[in-house]
C-alpha cells in the first residue's frame, strides 16, 4: 500500500491510498477502494478497518441488508410492492398490515420466527372471524397469503432459508349465510322515480343527482365508474358508453377492476337524450367561466367528486322519496334486477356489468330472478300440455 501526500485547493494537507481488499465473491472481481486521511497513521488504521468490513460483509463490496424482524422486511417488501397496485388496493392493504399483520409479527426476529408461531395466530384470525369479527378478521385467508409473500421475499433475499408460513395450514371457514344484497323493490323504484320527478330541476345540484342516478338505474355501471366518465366516452348518435376507466379515493383516474370491466354498453334513447341535456346544461355554464368541461358528472366546483362526497345527498334523497337506504350500489343491483326480469341472459349481463366471470354474475343475481323462476313453471306447464 502506498499513500502519497495531496494538498486540498484550501491548503489543508491529507494522504490517500488504493487499498486492495480481495476478491468479491458476488462478482469475481478484485476490489480496490480509495482511503482518505489527516495522517499517514490515519490512513493505515482505515485500510485494516475497511478489510475487516470487507471480510465481515461476506467478501464482497455489495452493501449487505441489516434486516433482522419481520417489521423490517416488510418495509423493504412494500417499497417493491406499492407501485404494483393501484391507490385504492394499495390503501386498503397498507391498513391492514398496519392493523393487523404488523402488531401481531413485526417485533419478532426472522431467525426466530417458525411455523408453529405463524399457524397460532392464524388459528386466532379464524376464530374471530367465525365469531362474528368483521373486516380483515372476516378474510383471514387474506391475512395468511400476505404474511406469507412478504416471508417469501425474504426467502428470495437470502435473509432467511425457509418460509415459515409456507405449510401453515388455514383452518376451515364456516359457513355463513350470505347477507341480501340491497336491492329497491318495485314499489320502493317507483317511489324513488317519483320523487325525483319532484325536485327542483332548474337547479344544477339537483339536476346532477338525477341525472346521476338515473344513469346508474339504466347503466348498471359502479359509481366509481360512471364519476370518471368524459364526454368523448359517449356515442350520443349510436347510443353507446364506453367504460375505459374509473376514479380512485384520491380522484385520480384508474384503469377498470378488470380487463372485463373494459366494455361497452348500450344505453336507451331516453337516457341518451338525459345526457344530452346534461352536457347542455353544464356547456351553458362553463361557458361563461372561460371554459370546457370534459367530466360528465362535474360538480362545476372541481372537476372530479368522489362518491363519498355524495353520500349524504344520497341519504337525503332515500329518505325524502320513503325508501330503504341500499347505497350506490344497490342501483347496480336493482339494474341488474330488472334487466333479468325482463328476460336479459346471465352472459349478456355479465358483459353489461363487467363481471369477470359468468359464475360470478350467477352467483350475485340468480335469486333476484324471481319473475323468470315464475316463468320456468309456466313454461313447464305449457310443455305438459302439449304432449
Amino acid at each position: 500500500m502506498t499513500i502519497k501526500e495531496y494538498k486540498k485547493h484550501n491548503g489543508e494537507i491529507v494522504y490517500r491510498a488504493k487499498v486492495y481488499l480481495g476478491v468479491d465473491d458476488q462478482t469475481g472481481k478484485k476490489t480496490m477502494t480509495t482511503i482518505t486521511g489527516r495522517t499517514r497513521k490515519e490512513v493505515k488504521l482505515k485500510a485494516t478497518q475497511a478489510k475487516a468490513d470487507f471480510i465481515t460483509n461476506g467478501k464482497t463490496a455489495k452493501p449487505s441488508l441489516n434486516v433482522t424482524t419481520f417489521e423490517e422486511l416488510t418495509r423493504l417488501w412494500w417499497r417493491s410492492y406499492e407501485s404494483t397496485v393501484k391507490p385504492n388496493t394499495r390503501q386498503s392493504m397498507k391498513g391492514m398490515i398496519e392493523l393487523h399483520i404488523l402488531p401481531l409479527f413485526g417485533s419478532y426476529r426472522l431467525d426466530k420466527l417458525n411455523t408453529p408461531t405463524v399457524q397460532e395466530h392464524v388459528n386466532n384470525w379464524a376464530i374471530q372471524a367465525n365469531n362474528g369479527a368483521d373486516g380483515a378478521f372476516s378474510n383471514y385467508g387474506l391475512l395468511v397469503s400476505t404474511t406469507k409473500r412478504i416471508l417469501q421475499y425474504g426467502v428470495t433475499l437470502q435473509l432467511i432459508d425457509v418460509n415459515p408460513a409456507r405449510d401453515v395450514v388455514i383452518p376451515r371457514k364456516q359457513a355463513k349465510e350470505h347477507k341480501p344484497i340491497k336491492v329497491f323493490t318495485n314499489q320502493e323504484l317507483k317511489q324513488f322515480l317519483d320523487y325525483l320527478n319532484t325536485l327542483d330541476l332548474s337547479e344544477y345540484r339537483n339536476f346532477f343527482s338525477y341525472c346521476l342516478y338515473k344513469s346508474l338505474l339504466a347503466t348498471g355501471c359502479r359509481i366509481s365508474e360512471l364519476l370518471a366518465l368524459e364526454w368523448s366516452d359517449i356515442d350520443f348518435t349510436n347510443q353507446t358508453i364506453s367504460i375505459s376507466k374509473t376514479l380512485n379515493r384520491y380522484k385520480g383516474v384508474n384503469s377498470p377492476k378488470s380487463t372485463a370491466s373494459n366494455r361497452v354498453i348500450d344505453i336507451d334513447k331516453a337516457t341518451i337524450l338525459l345526457l344530452q341535456q346534461l352536457k347542455n346544461r353544464q356547456r351553458s355554464i362553463t361557458r361563461e367561466r372561460g371554459y370546457t368541461e370534459k367530466v360528465v358528472f362535474s360538480p362545476l366546483t372541481v372537476q372530479y367528486i368522489r362518491s363519498t362526497s355524495l353520500v349524504y345527498r344520497l341519504k337525503k334523497d332515500f329518505k325524502g322519496a320513503g325508501v330503504s337506504d341500499i347505497g350506490f350500489h344497490g342501483f347496480r343491483h336493482t339494474h341488474a334486477s330488472l334487466m333479468m326480469n325482463a328476460g336479459l341472459g346471465y352472459k349478456e349481463l355479465q358483459h353489461r356489468l363487467g363481471h369477470a366471470t359468468l359464475a360470478m354474475t350467477m352467483d350475485t343475481y340468480s335469486h333476484l330472478s324471481k319473475e323468470n323462476a315464475k316463468k320456468a313453471v309456466s313454461v313447464f306447464e305449457t310443455a305438459i300440455n302439449t304432449l
